[in-house]
């Protein structure tokens, strides 16, 4: 079925691009999604076959982010300017679907020296097809936006972002060197790349196009299956990141969802981040389930690890406002879990509100000396050993409640007395108003909601966290 669907969107890319008349301007283009190996990725879909410098299969994900530079290896592509008829009738294109990082201005992400290149760094974009040089004045080009440039006479157009632009530019002598991808002259770059081109001029926005639509389908049939939800997720995430998921980490999303629905855990959560996974800091706060968090104090990307989670520091106050009230939920139906690294100091909140007056009613995880604590609606604690990972408490009824943590359930007999009304926070609780209690714990996940099975909840987020530990 696979393989069907793979021809199927090729078959659809081929046709569409001979509808638009842009087919015979690819003299040398490379698909390099999609396919089970680097070796497939490699295969060229028109041109000769690129040699491949240094790249095995480990820097390739078939899922449509396609092959993502190291910053010493490249591809050359065996295709010179001079295999053209006219100097001045000429394109290049990439599909790029994660940004370079490389700051230095004279990274070139695809070229054959200093007359034919895209560059698409940090500091400094531009397109020279052949010709002068075209800065870019539409930023930086984006994950799953096509970067190209063509030369048609003295017409310069270039594409980037999804903005066609046009100057003059003035042909150079066709060169004899051939085009590399992943850089040039020892300069590499660290970017994801499914596509490139070179070729005769052609109308970038078709082309731009029918790209966009191949790597559409491509990534389609690799989600063929997932839940919608986690679908929806993943998107949010990538847009969020600027740039896309590697299939592993997408998989380990769908089977984290498909499997809280299967438990009937999913309509429970009324809140809930992935804060391990998604590729940047703006990723992790994308909500799994409910608001997206407000985070507090100045958190920068040297806070999160996409492999462990966000780290909160005490000493420039890091929390997050989860913006679910406690009274959100049902007084005698409530549960709010967090997944940590490890045990916080003694005498900090992991996450949870309370109000002091007439009588102090929390609702919080809150940690002791290898222990969690854990209140609901009531000011009685319920202990549990910990030393890491899940932790969870609920109120399941008006007289009972529940903590787990280091994989056991305790529950207790304390009677509702009263919730409150102010926002849930992590990394600190929310005391009558005011964040305290700051935590410095590294967690990868929360959940705010109605009350569940906390054991089958630890089962999911302790697999999810496992299977990112092992993607990335």
């Amino acid at each position: 079925m696979t393989l069907k669907a793979r021809i199927r969107a090729i078959d659809r890319f081929i046709k569409g691009c001979r509808e638009d008349g842009i087919y015979d301007d690819l003299n040398a283009c490379c698909v390099m999604a999609g396919w089970d190996s680097l070796a497939g990725a490699l295969t060229p879909l028109k041109g000769a076959a690129p040699s491949n410098n240094g790249f095995d299969n480990t820097d390739y994900d078939r899922g449509g982010i396609g092959i993502t530079g190291d910053e010493t290896s490249y591809i050359n592509s065996g295709f010179a300017t001079n295999q053209l008829t006219a100097q001045d009738d000429f394109h290049l294109a990439i599909f790029p679907t994660t940004e370079n990082s490389v700051a230095t201005t004279t990274y070139h992400v695809i070229g054959s020296g200093g007359d034919v290149y895209l560059r698409d760094n940090v500091t400094n974009q531009a397109v020279r097809p052949n010709t002068t040089e075209a800065p870019s004045s539409s930023g930086r080009a984006q994950a799953g936006k096509i970067l190209a440039g063509s030369l048609f006479g003295t017409t310069l157009s270039y594409r980037i972002n999804g903005v066609s632009q046009t100057t003059t530019g003035t042909a150079k002598a066709a060169s004899g060197t051939t085009a590399s991808v992943f850089g040039t002259a020892g300069l590499y770059v660290n970017e994801s790349l499914a596509f490139y081109s070179f070729g005769s001029a052609t109308d970038l926005a078709l082309l731009d196009a029918r790209v966009s639509t191949l790597m559409a389908d491509l990534r389609a049939i690799e989600e063929a299956g997932f839940d919608r939800d986690a679908i929806a997720y993943i998107r949010a995430v990538e847009e969020a990141d600027g740039a896309y998921l590697e299939t592993d980490v997408k998989v380990a999303v769908n089977n984290l969802v498909s499997g809280l629905k299967a438990d009937g855990l999913w309509d429970a959560i009324g809140s809930s981040c992935l804060l391990c996974g998604p590729r940047t800091l703006a990723g992790a706060l994308v909500p799994l389930r409910g608001d997206a968090p407000t985070a507090y104090g100045g958190w920068a990307s040297g806070d999160y690890d996409r492999a462990t989670g966000l780290t909160g520091d005490p000493t420039v106050s890091l929390y997050l406002d989860s913006n679910r009230a406690n009274d959100a939920d049902s007084q005698d139906s409530k549960h709010i879990a967090f997944y940590a690294a490890d045990d916080a100091a003694s005498g900090v909140g992991y996450m949870g509100s309370l109000t002091r007056s007439p009588t102090v009613v929390p609702t919080q995880l809150y940690s002791g000396t290898g222990v969690v604590r854990g209140y609901v609606n009531n000011g009685v604690e319920t202990t549990r050993s910990y030393s890491g990972g899940f932790a969870g408490t609920q109120r399941l009824d008006e007289s009972t409640v529940e903590t787990r943590a280091d994989g056991v359930t305790l529950q207790a007999s304390t009677t509702s007395s009263g919730g409150n009304s102010y926002n849930t926070f992590v990394f600190c609780r929310n005391d009558d108003g005011t964040p305290g209690a700051f935590a410095n714990s590294t967690m990868a996940f929360y959940s705010i909601g109605s009350s569940l099975d906390l054991a089958k909840l630890d089962s999911h987020i302790t697999a999810y966290v496992t299977a990112i530990g092992a993607a990335i």
